[in-house]
């Protein structure tokens, strides 16, 4: 269960770990500046507000209730957002970045540190994994103190720093484990012109089979997208998500014609950028991380084919870290040889088992499809430009020839 930002920060300050002043308004008649600069945040489960409009910067009350007003009762990635967080804006010095995840090659959590944060972790983790520090915990135990500051030492922190950020991974390893959480990612972490931190940007994803061990939880349902209920296609991926622990896959619908299947949670929201800036259309919001099983990417591949009225599929996402290409390209093109749509497929995918997985994918054009394969010699972006152009040269043809084949008949004179 994904939380909204207001609940994660709740989590976040239970185990002592410092967020900016907040309050959580559903109306725009209720919001006030807080004292200063204040950001206007939509409350909603999917990521890259920023970049999208979804969180706004305010001086003043006027500017907070516009932009509470302009916010509110929007839709976001096909989310109508209900409510915004007001939140007082940190005078910061500098972000970093943490989280705690589950690799499940390693069967172990990993805990991700650097100096780097903010809005482009992703492109950061692209082209330079080196600022990252990794560090897998055993989760039978305790993170102990040493192995917090050893891993706040590779990722080059120091002095009152070291101390500080040591303590965070501490607190968030104390949260994971406790709440039984499939990811806490705070990002970014700011350190304030005072030299204190606060976790100004949180995210923390629970795991929805420990709740009987959390009886007193009392979070509201998570839908794909407020105000509608889920289709058959999304409660089926939900049943195959929660069928075991390894990986996770997400999937909601969009109105667009190019089914998009990214990997991880951030990398498939640019993605969905980049194909919406070249005038592509997503059909749905999916994602897959944290190395999936073959069974797992089956589902949700076969949930976006079945869409009615596809001109592309789009298969794409940044470096994976431990996600294995040949498992999860292998269970997509099992399910496209099943299938064999006749639109147009892209894709662009680097990391573990990448020679592997792309010959798998390669070897579909031998069935007939037509596939476009690349690596990381490629750019996301570019193969975006790619899908849009095939996407919309492959919709006129079809049109075409339904042109074609109902037209009259001329007799010659």
């Amino acid at each position: 269960m994904k939380l909204y930002e207001f609940e994660a920060k709740q989590l976040v300050a239970k185990y002592k770990m410092p967020v900016p002043p907040f309050e959580v308004v559903k109306t725009a008649s209720d919001a006030k500046a807080l004292n200063g600069v204040t950001f206007v945040k939509a409350q909603v489960l999917t990521n890259k507000r920023a970049k999208n409009g979804a969180i706004a910067r305010c001086e003043n009350d006027s500017e907070v209730k516009a932009a509470a007003a302009s916010i509110l009762g929007k839709e976001f990635l096909g989310e109508r957002v209900e409510s915004v967080l007001l939140e007082k804006g940190v005078k910061t010095d500098s972000e970093h970045y943490l989280s705690i995840t589950f690799d499940t090659s390693a069967r172990k959590p990993v805990i991700l540190l650097s100096r780097l944060g903010g809005v482009n972790i992703e492109e950061i983790a692209a082209e330079r994994p080196e600022a990252i520090a990794r560090m897998h915990v055993d989760s039978t135990r305790d993170l102990q103190h040493w192995e917090a500051k050893e891993l706040a030492i590779r990722a080059r922190f120091r002095g009152e720093d070291l101390a500080k950020i040591t303590g965070f991974i501490e607190k968030a390893w104390k949260l994971f484990k406790a709440e039984h959480a499939r990811l806490v990612e705070l990002n970014p972490v700011a350190k304030d012109v005072d030299g204190d931190y606060y976790a100004v940007g949180a995210l923390v994803d629970l795991d929805d089979s420990a709740r009987y061990y959390h009886k007193s939880r009392d979070y509201s349902p998570r839908a794909p997208a407020i105000g509608r209920q889920f289709s058959e296609r999304e409660l089926e991926v939900k049943r195959v998500k929660e069928s075991d622990s390894s990986g996770t896959i997400n999937y909601f619908e969009l109105d667009g014609d190019i089914g998009v299947l990214a990997a991880g949670g951030g990398g498939s929201l640019t993605a969905m950028d980049a194909l919406t800036s070249y005038g592509g259309k997503p059909a749905n919001y999916a994602e897959y991380s944290g190395n999936p099983s073959r069974e797992k990417v089956q589902a949700l591949t076969r949930a976006i084919l079945s869409r009615q009225g596809l001109n592309g599929l789009w298969i794409v996402g940044a470096i994976a870290s431990f996600t294995r290409l040949d498992t999860t390209l292998g269970g997509i093109a099992d399910v496209l040889l099943e299938l064999k749509p006749e639109y147009p497929i892209v894709v662009r995918r680097s990391g573990p088992k990448e020679r592997e997985g792309l010959e798998i994918m390669k070897a579909l054009a031998v069935k007939g499809l037509d596939i476009e394969v690349n690596g990381s010699e490629v750019t996301m972006a570019s193969t975006a430009k790619t899908m849009a152009e095939k996407a919309k040269a492959y919709f006129l043809g079809k049109t075409a020839k339904k042109v074609a084949v109902g037209a009259p008949s001329r007799k010659p004179r």
